[in-house]
C-alpha cells in the first residue's frame, strides 16, 4: 500500500469517526480517543517519511550532473558579466556545495572557476541577499540608515539643502549659492562572525544550508552593527563611528534635564524645538526599553493625555507626540536620541563573505564557517540629530 492511499484511508476514517460523534451519544469514548491518537501518529510518521524521501530525491538530482540537459552543460560562463555569474543558479549551487564539502558537477566546477578568475568567488547574489535581509530583520536601525556597497575607501557628499532656489528676471543670470555641502569619508574595518557546526552540515540540502548559514552570520553581524551605529568608538578602536560618539553635543543640539529628575513633557518639546524643520518628516525617537516603559510611558501633557501611543499588536506603530519610536537596547538608560537616521552613512567596501575551515575542529569533527565583511559608518550631518540626557551632578 502506498503512502497516498494510506493517508486517504486515515482521512476517511477520521471523517467516519466525526460523523459518529455527531450522530450518537452512547459509545466508548476511550476507544475512540485512542484510535484518533493512533491515526494521528501514523499520519505524522507518513508525512515525515514522505518529506525525507523528497529531500533525498532532491539531493540525488543535484549530484546527477549527467542527467542535466545539454544546454545547461554547454553554458559559457566566461561570456557572463560578474553580476550575471554571481546571480546564476549554477554558481550558487557550486559555491554552497563547495562550502559543504560536496562534490561538484562539471558545470558547477566551471562556474566556480570562472568566478574565481573574474568575480573573486564572492557570495552568490541570493545568499548575500539573505544575509542582508537578516541584517534588516535583526537590527532596528540598519533599515533606517543610508547603506552603500562601494569597494575601497569612499568620500560621500552631504548637503543640508537649506538655500532655496532663486527667483530672478527672465534672461538674467543666476547667482551661485553655497548649499553648505560637506562630505563624509568612510574607510573599512573588518567585522567577523564565526559559526561552528558539526560535519552534518554536509548532509543538508543546499536551500537548508543557505538559510541556516545566512541567518546565523546575518543575525550576529546585525547585533554588532546595531551597537556601532549608536556607540561605535571610531578609527581608534577599528570600528565605525557611532552617532553618540561622533557628534559634538552642545546646547544647539542637546537637551539636558535636571540631575536626579525624570524625563518630562517639556524635555521632549525642547528636543523637537532644537531639530531643524527639514528633518522632522523622517525623524524618530530612539531609546531603550527601560527608558520607554519605565519613564516615558508615564509622561502626560498638561491636559492629562499620555504623550506615548502604544499598540501591543504592532510595535512599529508606537509613537511619541506623533513621531515613531525605535526601541534599542544599546541606548544608555535615561537617554533619548531624536533625528533622521537617513543621515547616518554606512558603506560596505567588502560585502559579507563566507569561508570555511575544518582545522579548528579536527578533534571534534566540526567545521567553522567565517562570515567576514569590511565596513565603516559615520553620522554624516550632525544637525540632523538631537540628544536628550540627564545633566551631570
Amino acid at each position: 500500500m502506498n503512502w497516498e492511499q494510506r493517508l486517504k484511508e486515515i482521512q476517511d476514517r477520521k471523517t467516519e469517526i466525526r460523523s459518529m460523534l455527531e450522530g450518537q451519544e452512547d459509545f466508548d469514548f476511550e476507544s475512540v480517543e485512542k484510535e484518533l491518537r493512533d491515526l494521528q501518529d501514523e499520519e505524522t510518521k507518513i508525512e515525515e517519511k514522505r518529506q525525507r524521501a523528497e529531500e533525498l530525491k532532491k539531493s540525488m538530482s543535484e549530484q546527477r550532473s549527467f542527467q542535466k540537459p545539454k544546454e545547461e552543460r554547454g553554458l559559457n560562463f566566461t561570456d557572463m558579466t560578474p553580476e550575471e555569474l554571481l546571480a546564476s543558479s549554477e554558481y550558487r549551487s557550486a559555491y554552497l556545495k563547495n562550502l559543504q564539502g560536496k562534490p561538484l558537477s562539471d558545470v558547477e566546477s566551471r562556474a566556480l572557476t570562472t568566478a574565481a578568475n573574474s568575480a573573486g568567488a564572492a557570495v552568490p547574489t541570493t545568499t548575500l541577499n539573505r544575509i542582508i535581509d537578516k541584517l534588516r530583520q535583526t537590527s532596528v536601525l540598519f533599515s533606517r540608515i543610508s547603506v552603500s556597497y562601494i569597494s575601497g575607501n569612499v568620500t560621500l557628499p552631504v548637503a543640508n539643502a537649506k538655500n532655496a532656489a532663486q527667483w530672478k528676471a527672465e534672461g538674467t543670470n543666476g547667482t551661485a549659492q553655497d548649499d553648505t555641502i560637506s562630505s563624509v569619508t568612510l574607510t573599512g574595518y573588518e567585522l567577523i562572525k564565526l559559526v561552528e557546526i558539526s560535519a552534518a552540515a554536509s548532509t543538508m540540502t543546499i536551500d537548508a544550508f543557505e538559510t541556516y548559514i545566512a541567518a546565523e552570520i546575518g543575525r550576529q553581524m546585525a547585533i554588532a552593527i546595531e551597537n556601532a551605529i549608536l556607540n561605535g568608538a571610531g578609527a581608534g578602536s577599528n570600528q565605525p563611528t557611532g552617532i553618540l560618539n561622533g557628534i559634538t553635543w552642545t546646547s544647539a543640539n542637546k537637551v539636558e534635564y535636571a540631575a536626579g529628575e525624570k524625563l518630562d513633557y517639556d524635555t521632549f518639546m525642547d528636543a523637537l524645538a532644537l531639530l531643524p524643520t527639514m528633518y522632522h518628516p523622517s525623524a524618530v525617537f530612539v531609546m531603550n526599553r527601560k527608558t520607554l516603559f519605565g519613564d516615558v510611558r508615564k509622561i502626560k501633557t498638561t491636559d492629562g493625555s499620555p504623550i506615548f501611543a502604544y499598540n501591543a499588536q504592532d510595535q512599529a506603530a508606537m509613537s511619541i507626540l506623533g513621531y515613531p519610536v525605535v526601541m534599542d537596547d544599546y541606548m544608555p538608560d535615561g537617554e533619548v536620541l531624536l533625528g533622521d537616521l537617513d543621515y547616518y552613512f554606512m558603506n560596505f567596501s567588502q560585502a559579507p563573505g563566507i569561508e570555511k575551515s575544518s582545522e579548528a575542529g579536527f578533534y571534534s569533527g566540526k567545521v567553522v564557517y567565517r562570515g567576514l565583511a569590511v565596513a565603516d559608518g559615520k553620522p554624516a550631518l550632525p544637525e540632523a540629530f538631537v540628544r536628550v540626557e540627564e545633566a551631570s551632578v
